[in-house]
């Protein structure tokens, strides 16, 4: 993370705790309602609400007319959900600062959004104020000139600053949470369970995961999803799968896409399962999910789709070739959760019994809906 150096050694000179650990912005919410409070000094949270439009508007050409309305609502909606799950974790007992970076990015630039989009910022730092155990950071803008900006970066990578001025931001955000803490800094008594909070996220999202043969016009995802996933994967990223890999996988009903969507997105192509059967078993020797939606169950309830799979075709196990990568150790506690352990490679999950443990291993069981193509079962089915 950019700011990281300079916020730490900030932190470090003021003598408070200096190791600084970052969450990607895919997985806030979830880190928000699970974080283990016992482990953390406290949490700050940077948001930028033109990142909430950037799915839905970057691939719109510019100044195309958007509904106002609709941005509207869906500032609304995440607005009210980011606050929820901040209001969360704040009474879990650790103090939680917040700093709005303004919306005047490539998204606002593109679509001409930055007077609505301060509008909400403000809004939502007016609200921020009236929860207890929130401290809301001021943005450092004297002295700033437009030059802190980088709209390349911010177009290609979601980075919406120079190193420079994040290098200037990490260290004026510990100088203000140095003075919040001698002032503020204080525990409380926990108020809330972070599962229960958690599962509650998840019920009022209403995911739904539809499974697919992969088609061969559908290569260019089978291709993507195989070659780039790096958490959430078997095998690690594949960057040197050659084309006759690619057009086998993407040509056989043994390969599935899952596209996720959920009552904030439609994330499209998220995440792709391949298998082969063997004799009584199905052999998974490919998956990966993105990691745009962690957080919300999507590997379990692939998994719950595999096992669907496998108990029509009168198969009795789900066997995972699991290859340890660079980046994929995640991938292992993941099928540990609720798979048996043959092999540090191989992990066997009975297919009467994945009910029971997928329903043990996830937060909230039946919280996601599972939408079948023509590879199995008839298309609403729920688990």
């Amino acid at each position: 993370m950019p700011i990281a150096p300079s916020l730490g050694e900030t932190l470090a000179k003021a003598g408070l705790p200096s190791g600084v650990g970052f969450v990607q912005y895919s997985q806030v919410t979830q880190y928000l309602l699970s974080v283990d409070v016992e482990t953390i000094a406290g949490t700050l949270a940077l948001v930028r609400i033109e990142d909430w439009l950037r799915d839905a508007l970057k691939s719109k050409p510019a100044l195309t007319v958007v509904p106002q309305q609709e941005i509207r609502e869906t500032l609304r909606v995440r607005t009210d959900d980011f606050l929820k799950h901040l209001a969360a974790l704040a009474r879990r007992g650790k103090q939680v600062w917040l700093l709005a970076c303004p919306s005047k990015g490539w998204i606002a630039e593109r679509h001409r959004l930055q007077i609505l989009l301060q509008t909400h910022t403000n809004l939502l730092l007016a609200r921020a104020r009236s929860i207890p155990q929130i401290t809301v950071l001021e943005w450092p803008a004297a002295g700033w000139r437009d030059e802190i900006e980088d709209r390349s970066a911010d177009r290609l990578g979601q980075i919406p600053f120079t190193q420079p001025a994040f290098d200037r931001l990490g260290a004026l955000l510990g100088e203000q949470i140095a003075r919040t803490w001698k002032r503020e800094a204080k525990t409380v008594a926990p108020q809330t369970n972070s599962s229960e909070a958690l599962a509650e996220y998840l019920r009022n999202l209403r995911v739904q995961v539809t499974l697919a043969p992969a088609l061969p016009q559908d290569r260019a995802h089978v291709d993507r999803l195989l070659r780039t996933v790096a958490s959430i994967t078997l095998t690690g990223e594949q960057r040197e799968l050659d084309d006759a890999q690619l057009d086998r996988l993407a040509s056989t009903r043994e390969c599935l896409l899952a596209s996720v969507g959920d009552r904030m997105a439609e994330y499209g192509f998220t995440g792709l399962v391949a298998y082969r059967v063997e004799e009584h078993d199905m052999v998974v020797d490919s998956m990966s999910v993105s990691c745009r939606v962690l957080g919300k169950q999507v590997e379990y309830a692939i998994i719950a789709a595999l096992a669907q799979v496998a108990a029509e075709q009168g198969l009795t196990k789900l066997v995972f070739e699991y290859r340890p990568a660079a980046r994929n150790q995640a991938t292992e506690t993941f099928l540990r959760s609720f798979a048996d352990a043959v092999s540090g490679m191989r992990f066997i999950l009975p297919v009467v019994e994945a009910d029971d443990r997928l329903r043990k291993a996830t937060v909230a069981a039946g919280t996601w809906t599972l939408v079948f193509g023509a590879c199995g079962t008839q298309a609403g089915k729920a688990f």
